[in-house]
């Protein structure tokens, strides 16, 4: 039996290849047909600040769960603190709740929601590989993590 490796991107390239297709489909059709797919229903100004704060909360969620995670790697040991408190799954998370959404709003184009919704499909899908691998190298103390903590929506209660 072949050994598998964890690597930084775990199944990400799986789940957001389709995502990032329709993604780039979405905006051309939003830019042939903008009086059918933009949202106009508010000024410009208001998506704007709107999907610029989501990108800004998820590219800082990004920042953080991507640099703690590189160095867990890099120290073969498993990542249980921080953003990882909190979601087993910090930078799905990070992309499929506020850059996904935050990228919709700042370019108004309501077709690009639909990026969330593919992630998280593909994510939900392919997420049993990579916690796979997470319970081959981890074990005990991967599961224990897995009981704690959910995998990409986190528990409000506990961050209150």
């Amino acid at each position: 039996m072949e050994e598998r490796k964890m690597t930084i991107f775990g199944v990400g390239l799986k789940i957001f290849k389709p995502t990032i297709i329709y993604g780039l489909a979405a905006l051309i059709i939003t830019l042939i047909f903008p009086r059918i797919f933009l949202m106009t229903f508010l000024p410009s100004a208001a998506f704007n600040i709107m999907g610029g704060m989501l990108l800004g909360i998820g590219i800082a969620f990004l920042f953080i769960s991507g640099v703690t995670v590189k160095k867990a790697i890099a120290e073969e040991r498993l990542e249980t603190t921080g953003t990882f408190s909190i979601v087993r799954n910090p930078l799905y998370f990070a992309w499929i709740a506020f850059v996904f959404t935050g990228s919709a709003l700042a370019t108004q184009a309501w077709l690009l929601f639909g990026m969330s919704v593919i992630a998280y499909y593909k994510f939900l899908h392919h997420i049993p590989e990579e916690e796979s691998m997470l319970e081959e190298t981890f074990g005990k103390e991967y599961l224990e993590y897995k009981k704690r903590v959910p995998s990409i929506v986190p528990n409000l209660k506990e961050l209150i």
